[in-house]
């Protein structure tokens, strides 16, 4: 703790449960004298892709979520694997859920979700140069109903209304955008 307040310290800390996609630890901490049990959880980071056909449109999906059991319309996302790059796990997300390549991706940021609780960074690409292979390859709980390009103005409107429920597709989106905006000269 480099950065840590004054007379903060890490008294132990200990693994209580670990799953491959998740592991929660406690952490005994020392507060300048005042003694405390802190929580946090580590999830595997991931990559988050906004494809961009040629006419500005974007690449969506919609994907079943088991957690709110219906489909969501989401922008391609997974985890990176161990050894991976984010920009490869962008790469095989994009193909995995869309049968999509791209000729050219381009990092426009990273964040995390919840710092207060989980350590856990997403990367966000936009992706042009698309083309279709064909090939999808879903996981066991990966369930598309849907791939298609929707139009800017209208991805737009579905965030402002509260249609896009997923974070990591809002703040992709939104990243990407003002990105893709930026790189065209339309800076909004």
């Amino acid at each position: 703790m480099k950065n840590a307040p004054e007379g903060w310290k890490v008294l132990s800390s200990k693994q209580v449960y670990g799953h491959r996609y998740l592991s929660v630890y406690e952490d005994e901490l020392d507060l300048a004298g005042r003694k405390k049990t802190y929580i946090r959880g580590r999830r595997l980071d991931y990559s988050t892709i906004v494809p961009f056909a040629d006419d500005g449109s974007i690449l969506t999906i919609k994907s079943y979520r088991h957690l709110v059991d219906s489909y969501q319309l989401e922008v391609p996302s997974g985890y990176i694997e161990k050894g991976e790059t984010p920009l490869a796990a962008a790469r095989r997300e994009l193909q995995e859920e869309t049968g999509y390549v791209a000729k050219k991706m381009a990092k426009v940021g990273s964040y995390t979700l919840d710092y207060s609780m989980f350590q856990q960074t997403g990367n966000v690409f936009a992706a042009y140069g698309l083309k279709n292979t064909g090939e999808k390859k879903l996981g066991s709980m990966e369930k598309i109903s849907q791939v298609r390009f929707v139009p800017l103005q209208k991805v737009k409107k579905m965030l402002l209304k509260g249609k896009v429920l997923n974070a990591a597709s809002i703040v992709a989106l939104y990243r990407a955008i003002h990105y893709n905006e930026a790189r065209s000269g339309e800076i909004i």
